[in-house]
């Protein structure tokens, strides 16, 4: 794992519930089996769950590591159930 993907890795295990899957060179982090963080080990850049689908940050232009972990957090309110987002969430 590069430096950016274990920032990555961090910010999304700091989430209630959140659970770190690998396959076949992709990783995705979910929330009781959803969702809400995908990156490829390849690329320097991950997708992050919207309401209209997924949408990839590119982190060889984008570095703003304030917004890459509000992105993350919106994520993962969109795949949380509602027992977690109750609990507080982050």
């Amino acid at each position: 794992m590069n430096d950016f993907q274990t920032r990555l890795r961090d910010i999304a295990l700091l989430l209630p519930g959140t659970e770190e899957r690998n396959d076949e060179g992709k990783t995705a982090f979910t929330v009781e089996g959803a969702a809400f963080v995908r990156l490829d080990q390849a690329e320097p850049a991950f997708s992050v769950r919207t309401a209209d689908g997924w949408d990839t940050v590119d982190l060889s232009t984008n570095t703003d590591w304030t917004m890459i972990e509000d992105r993350i957090a919106r994520s993962w309110e969109l795949a949380a159930p509602a027992e977690l987002l109750e609990a507080g969430g982050r």
